[in-house]
């Protein structure tokens, strides 16, 4: 596929003037979210306007906030899918909220369809993707010069967008349910407010209160860790320790490195004390709660 390569905020600029004169385009992020480094990132920004292809490149050293806050507040209607963990995610390590999204996947679900981008064009526009979703889903989205295939599978996403958009408004209004549709759009087009990282682990829900405080300060020394070597996280150690260690406090040092003994051997030597540590903070917290509860 041919494309324009967009790696600085005046080029950006340039884009977005040319963009706000057409009805809509159509966009997809790719991310990285702990796969290969510490962090949640953006990594691409994949845009169709009908005719042509664009990527934006936030990693580009010319491409600053400044000129991705152009682009997000830019006055084009934004067509996407599934658009919710995309502004939350710009949200989250910008700052920045994206203006006038329409989300199709809202669309599709008024209609009873909830599977995802592949499957819904394959239903409503008979479109089957020969592209390995997978393996293009855990590539390296941050590693520059990007692969040809994966740009392509990135590109792929945005390329029948309006398509669906022009098949499921009739549909919508031939049901009826416009008043739904706009009800629901502004809900998914909300950036949800990111919560904390250990109230997202499995089996968070089921833990007492007491359990609840160690599983949080056990979480914090983990990804302090991964932080400092730049590292996802679970390389330093398996999320479901976490809750395991919050439920079965050691009480020993040596007891700890007992369930530990399958972590990698890189970070033991730096997770064991950290760990430590949060259990002492956690016994001091918990003490704390239980003192004030008495009061």
């Amino acid at each position: 596929m041919n494309y324009e390569y967009i790696d600085s905020d005046e080029k950006i600029e340039k884009a977005v003037k040319r963009f706000e004169k057409l009805e809509r385009i159509a966009v997809d992020f790719e991310c990285e979210f702990n796969l290969h480094i510490y962090g949640e990132h953006l990594c691409l920004i994949q845009i169709f306007d009908g005719l042509s292809y664009y990527l934006i490149d936030p990693r580009a050293e010319g491409v600053t906030k400044k000129g991705l806050s152009f682009f997000f507040s830019s006055s084009v209607k934004k067509l996407w899918f599934d658009c919710q963990s995309d502004a939350s995610l710009v949200f989250k390590v910008y700052g920045l909220t994206i203006t006038n999204i329409f989300d199709v996947r809202v669309l599709a679900e008024l209609l009873g369809f909830h599977g995802n981008l592949k499957a819904l064009e394959a239903e409503y526009l008979h479109i089957e993707s020969t592209m390995n979703k997978k393996k293009n889903q855990q590539a390296n989205w941050l590693k520059r010069p990007l692969p040809e295939e994966q740009i392509e599978y990135a590109l792929e996403d945005v390329s029948h967008l309006m398509d669906l958009e022009d098949v499921l408004v009739p549909l919508i209004h031939e049901r009826n349910l416009d008043k739904a549709a706009l009800s629901s759009m502004k809900k998914a087009t909300t950036p949800k407010k990111p919560l904390p990282g250990w109230t997202r682990l499995g089996g968070w829900k089921r833990l007492t209160k007491e359990e609840k405080i160690y599983a949080k300060h056990i979480y914090i020394a983990r990804d302090k860790i991964a932080r400092r070597f730049n590292v996802p996280a679970a390389r330093v150690m398996d999320k479901h320790l976490i809750i395991e260690i919050a439920k079965n406090r050691p009480l020993s040092k040596a007891r700890l490195a007992a369930m530990l003994e399958n972590e990698s051997e890189r970070f033991r030597a730096f997770i064991i004390p950290a760990l430590w540590d949060a259990i002492v903070s956690g016994d001091k917290e918990a003490k704390g709660q239980s003192i004030n509860a008495e009061m």
